[in-house]
């Protein structure tokens, strides 16, 4: 049998320190709500995409920046607890590290607010030092996300070989949260766009998840729109994929797009083809989705 080459995972994201608090319902505007309990985590999405990826079995390099602070050095201590590569982790001498504060009410729906803190202060120069020193090899997949400054975003498409024969490095870019859409880096490099179908209408203005796939599609390499409780629709030039979730007790929503992105990652890391590599990813969603917060239930692949 013929052994596949095996490809590194490398995420330029934020890494924040997250406060949950559960809360009987959702605040309104203006409404005051008791939570009925608090709880410290840790965040950012690209922190939960590099962990869940390394939960994954590939091998995980993360690129951001945090604070001279407490919350800093914690987080850094358990991404090395999730054999995550931190190399490219800098501390920011005056900056705090970001921080979320995550409201979960009982069906497991919550809002969020983040304080980006240090993630805003990432710079491209950083980030293209970064993966100068990585060496980007064609099997590897770089994952990017909208909580980073944009010029991070664009440094990254910059910096990103020229496709090959087999292909090249593959770019896989999390619109969250939705902003404008990365454009291809000099050498053309498209990327593999994730939105959920929240995202995928606010960045298309389509009427359907089915006529924003196709949208999307016609700015990237293949589009993966994430549904929920319904799994997952892929775009791809060779047609759409409809990809059903299984059915969880749901805790908290908090960071199953994360780990989506993550699994996702780490199985096209790993050779699989953009739906089969998604289809692991909706179960890995749905796996995370069942503890509470963003790190609760992070799957290996045995749990999927």
């Amino acid at each position: 049998m013929k052994l596949l080459p095996v490809g590194r995972v490398i995420v330029i994201g934020s890494v924040n320190a997250d406060r949950i608090l559960r809360c009987p319902v959702l605040p309104a505007p203006g409404e005051t709500v008791l939570a009925t309990a608090a709880t410290q985590g840790f965040g950012g999405k690209g922190a939960n995409q590099a962990v869940a990826a390394a939960r994954m079995g590939a091998a995980t390099h993360l690129v951001a920046k945090i604070g001279r602070d407490p919350e800093g050095a914690a987080a850094l201590a358990d991404l090395h607890g999730a054999e995550v590569e931190t190399g490219g982790v800098l501390a920011h001498p005056d900056a705090p590290t970001g921080q979320a504060i995550v409201m979960v009410d009982p069906s497991g729906e919550n809002s969020i607010v983040v304080v980006p803190g240090a993630n805003a202060e990432l710079t491209p120069d950083e980030v293209t030092a970064a993966l100068t020193r990585l060496h980007l090899l064609p099997v590897d997949v770089v994952l990017t996300s909208n909580e980073v400054p944009a010029e991070c975003v664009r440094a990254t498409a910059a910096a990103l070989p020229a496709p090959g024969a087999s292909g090249g490095t593959r770019w896989l870019h999390n619109t969250a949260p939705a902003g404008a859409l990365p454009e291809p880096g000099p050498t053309g490099r498209r990327p593999l766009l994730v939105a959920n179908a929240v995202e995928a209408r606010q960045l298309t203005g389509a009427a359907t998840v089915t006529e924003a796939a196709r949208a999307l599609l016609r700015h990237a390499e293949g589009t993966v729109i994430t549904l929920g409780g319904e799994g997952a629709l892929v775009a791809t030039a060779e047609g759409l994929t409809a990809l059903p979730a299984p059915t969880v007790e749901v805790v908290d929503t908090t960071g199953a797009g994360d780990v989506f992105c993550g699994a996702l990652a780490a199985r096209l890391a790993h050779g699989a083809s953009l739906p089969d590599a998604a289809a692991t990813a909706v179960a890995a969603g749905a796996f995370a989705v069942t503890a509470l917060g963003a790190r609760g239930a992070l799957p290996r692949p045995a749990d999927l």
